[in-house]
């Protein structure tokens, strides 16, 4: 019995435009360093820069350095309210968006880098399954926040009393829509790099939504960990 922790590298991303506080990072430095069952969290002490060049620098470089079994990058959608598991990302078109350092990623420089590498790359994880043991463990999860006027649409806990608000549930799905930001890129290098020095694509992209103050963060952070849960176990069932 093989009795060593299932490691998982959890990285997420600094500002960019105008998000200062990216929720993607405020997640996974709030994440502890274990979960049950014998799950080891590796968290760097810093946020991934939203720049290609900084971001082709340091990621292969961490799953070097830390040999997960498994690779969660997280990443803002801001034009969601779901939070969704990503199943691919792509090789090419990192060269229409600037990032945060004015930079685009070159076509000669895609050509160079990867070389004769995939056009695409899929998570060889179980994803279908394990979105579907999330999304059992999450169904009674619901966030608090405000309408689009600015008046609370919801309050923690049951609530009581006739119309008392709960909040509206939490919302995860399975995606294939990364992009071809710096999301999709960070999701294409982890996937690279798990396979080349793993064998297995064992790397995930989650997106999640804005969210703001302790209650919704507190909530993200729940979800998140049960995601991790959930990929740790479809993780043990294929482990070679």
């Amino acid at each position: 019995m093989d009795d060593r922790p299932t490691k998982v590298l959890i990285t997420g991303f600094g500002p960019f435009q105008d998000i200062i506080s990216n929720p993607s990072w405020t997640l996974a430095s709030a994440l502890s360093s274990s979960l049950p069952p014998n799950t080891t969290l590796i968290i760097p002490p810093t946020p991934l820069p939203a720049a290609y060049h900084k971001i082709l620098a340091s990621t292969p470089q961490l799953i070097r350095t830390h040999n997960p079994d498994i690779v969660l990058h997280i990443g803002l959608a801001n034009d969601r309210d779901y939070f969704a598991v990503e199943t691919s990302a792509q090789k090419e078109g990192y060269h229409d968006i600037p990032d945060v350092d004015r930079k685009v990623f070159t076509r000669a420089e895609n050509k160079k880098v990867f070389g004769k590498a995939a056009g695409e790359l899929k998570s060889t994880l179980d994803l279908e399954a394990a979105v579907g043991i999330w999304k059992d463990r999450v169904r009674d999860f619901r966030l608090v926040g405000k309408d689009d006027n600015g008046g609370v649409y919801g309050v923690r806990g049951k609530g009581k009393g006739k119309g008392a608000a709960q909040g509206r549930l939490v919302n995860v799905r399975l995606s294939d829509d990364v992009g071809n930001f710096v999301c999709g890129f960070v999701f294409y290098l982890g996937l690279l790099e798990m396979q080349r020095s793993k064998g297995r694509g064992d790397a995930v992209f989650l997106h999640v939504p804005m969210l703001e103050g302790d209650e919704e963060i507190g909530v993200g952070v729940k979800v998140v960990q049960e995601l991790i849960k959930a990929l740790v176990e479809v993780w043990k069932e294929k482990k070679p």
